[in-house]
């Protein structure tokens, strides 16, 4: 049995550009609701050792980013770490400098990873200089945030369940 958190939240991005920021915004927003299943990771690049210490021991890693994609801003994309190459290469996946799937396979590298990786991707429309989301981000960042809250909470209970019986 895993001694530490067994499920771990990474966002990814950066606050002072605006939509960039939204996995660093969907991490502040959970931080702090007492889980103490959940690990809660704030980070600006996928740097891969970063990726491998963070959910080191973890059952599940969700990844919030940002996205480039040809869909509205704030739509909501969930992609299993295994269609990652198929969905989402060929457009752009990343905003960020680093290729998140180069990172993600690196960090496999370097030790043990949850069997689960999720990415949730919120399409971005404004990536320019500045603080705050844009309001469609925001808005898909909130759906995300209670789609969160309702999985963890499912997920603690059916652990408590299996732990109490």
């Amino acid at each position: 049995m895993n001694a530490g958190p067994r499920w771990v939240l990474i966002g990814l991005g950066n606050p002072m550009r605006r939509d960039d920021g939204v996995g660093p915004w969907v991490a502040a927003q959970l931080r702090g609701r007492g889980w103490p299943d959940l690990r809660i990771i704030q980070m600006e690049l996928p740097d891969p050792m970063m990726l491998a210490e963070a959910w080191e021991e973890a059952e599940i890693a969700w990844i919030v980013d940002a996205v480039e994609a040809d869909a509205p801003p704030g739509t909501l994309l969930r992609i299993r770490e295994g269609r990652l190459r198929m969905d989402l290469r060929p457009r752009g996946l990343s905003t960020h400098g680093l290729d998140l799937l180069e990172a993600i396979a690196l960090a496999r590298t370097l030790g043990p990873s949850p069997p689960r990786v999720i990415l949730y991707g919120i399409i971005g429309a404004d990536f320019g200089f500045g603080e705050g989301l844009s309001p469609a981000v925001e808005a898909g960042a909130r759906r995300l945030l209670r789609r969160l809250e309702r999985l963890i909470a499912r997920l603690n209970k059916i652990s408590n369940e299996s732990h109490s019986g």
